[in-house]
């Protein structure tokens, strides 16, 4: 007992102490054991309008604090030159973190782009990125457009109606129903709508969720998106046998990632086996096995599977939550909203009644209006932890001369949607919702374009009011972060 009581005292007393980190200012740790862990994960994003402890911890220590998290000593860094250098100048001292990654891989089924470091990151990287240029990228225009008309029909009912709807089963319920546990209307349509268009676009499958198909498909999904409990966390990383304990929330995940990497596996199964056409492709995996002929790669069943999640993980909840932000700030600032609205019906007017790959780039306002919502509320708020493979210098900002917009400046919370704000120099490190550097988000000209197709034709029919029981402070779920409860109603869009 005396040999276990002196191995805690050093790790949780002496060790901490004599830290070097501890020369970089930070919180002093609120528990002995866990340090500032339960900050972390208590952070008090539904409690104002900005991520606690996190901001308040940067204003008073600046742009690198220094923090300990159970056994872990962390340096939060906000500096622009320090995130420089970790993310781009000296990138491969600072891979991702074991305990991220393997979080990571538990949610895909194996070592994708999220998961992977070094040259299989890299190899990965390389041959997927071609996937999501541009040329790739307007291939799926349409199944934005189509599934945004899926949504109008489940909206057209309720137009100025004031009809809420209920979460549970997306069915239309009476105002007089307020007080059930309901509602949160866009929270549920637009997680939908994006997880039908995910789920189209990465492997060709319909989710039918905006129609309320697959049901058991859906429930699989959403249990394994849910936010893992700390002793869920904690134990998925530390304890190897951690998935045969015979807890009901265990074997509960276990069995909806089954189902759910099954109904994955056969839609993969089915493409392999079929006469592949470049011309009939249609969806990310039919790019990559078309790809697959003109290479010596061989893509198998289980890579493809893992790339399928690794799409529907980053690029389904993170849109979602950014259209729940744009049309709650589209109700905060109305005027806003109208000159969006006059954008899109004048681009509209230009060209052939419809939105298309080819008046994105016309929608200058609307892409501003998203960006600016993107600022203030980036739907992964917290970039994925890295480990330091050996001691480094981080530069920092300083006193130094340093170009930053105004309204990149701390404390500014000013929604300005401002497209000039995006062309100024030494923006990158202060804008960072798509991350930055070897690792940064590759999805990023598909989220963008999904958002402005959504947007735009949403703008063109409807206008969105926020009512008494909404509440837009931000709270984080999983991996994004999202209004508190987005409650609206739906009207249809002014002449004028």
């Amino acid at each position: 007992m005396s040999f276990v009581g002196g191995l805690l005292v050093y790790l949780f007393s002496i060790k901490p102490a004599l830290s070097p980190l501890n020369a970089i200012p930070g919180p002093k740790s609120s528990h002995w054991l866990f340090g500032s862990l339960k900050e972390i994960i208590d952070t008090k994003w539904s409690k104002g309008h900005f991520p606690e402890p996190a901001l308040s911890w940067v204003k008073k220590f600046g742009g690198a604090v220094h923090y300990r998290a159970f056994l872990n000593h962390r340096v939060l860094i906000t500096d622009p030159d320090a995130l420089k250098h970790v993310f781009n100048t000296n990138a491969d001292n600072y891979p991702r973190s074991k305990e991220t990654r393997t979080f990571l891989r538990d949610l895909i089924g194996g070592d994708g782009l999220l998961s992977s470091e070094g040259a299989s990151h890299t190899h990965m990287r390389k041959m997927l990125m071609p996937h999501f240029g541009f040329a790739k990228v307007r291939q799926f225009i349409d199944i934005f457009a189509l599934q945004t008309q899926n949504l109008s029909a489940q909206l057209d009912p309720v137009v100025d109606t004031n009809t809420p709807v209920d979460m549970h089963d997306c069915t239309f319920c009476t105002i007089g129903r307020m007080d059930v546990a309901l509602i949160r209307f866009f929270l549920a349509v637009f997680t939908k709508l994006t997880l039908d268009i995910i789920g189209l676009s990465a492997f060709g499958y319909n989710f039918g969720s905006l129609t309320n198909q697959n049901e058991r498909v859906m429930a699989a999904y959403k249990m394994m998106n849910q936010p893992p409990s700390l002793f869920y966390g904690l134990g998925r990383i530390y304890l190897p046998f951690f998935d045969q304990l015979p807890l009901k929330a265990i074997q509960q995940r276990k069995e909806a990632k089954r189902m759910l990497f099954q109904t994955v596996d056969d839609v993969i199964s089915a493409k392999l086996k079929a006469p592949r056409s470049a011309a009939d492709a249609t969806d990310l995996v039919d790019l990559m096995l078309d790809e697959e002929s003109q290479t010596d790669h061989k893509i198998t069943a289980e890579e493809a599977r893992t790339h399928v999640m690794t799409f529907l993980t980053a690029g389904h909840e993170t849109t979602s939550s950014t259209l729940c932000w744009v049309f709650a700030m589209f109700t905060k600032h109305p005027d806003m909203e109208a000159k969006a609205r006059a954008e899109c019906r004048a681009v509209v007017a230009a060209h052939n009644g419809k939105i298309e790959w080819k008046v994105l780039g016309d929608l200058k306002y609307v892409t501003a209006f998203i960006q600016e919502t993107l600022r203030l509320y980036p739907t992964i708020a917290n970039l994925a932890t890295r480990d330091t493979l050996r001691d480094d210098f981080l530069p920092m900002v300083r006193g130094k001369p340093h170009f930053v917009p105004m309204r990149f400046m701390e404390g500014s919370d000013v929604f300005a949607a401002d497209k000039a704000l995006r062309h100024g120099q030494g923006n990158t490190y202060y804008y960072m919702p798509f991350s930055a550097g070897a690792k940064n988000c590759i999805g990023m000209r598909f989220a963008t374009a999904e958002l402005q197709v959504v947007v735009s034709n949403l703008l063109l029919n409807y206008s969105f009011h926020v009512t008494d029981a909404a509440d837009l402070n931000p709270k984080q779920e999983s991996v994004s972060i999202k209004p508190v409860n987005l409650v609206m109603t739906v009207h249809k869009a002014p002449t004028v």
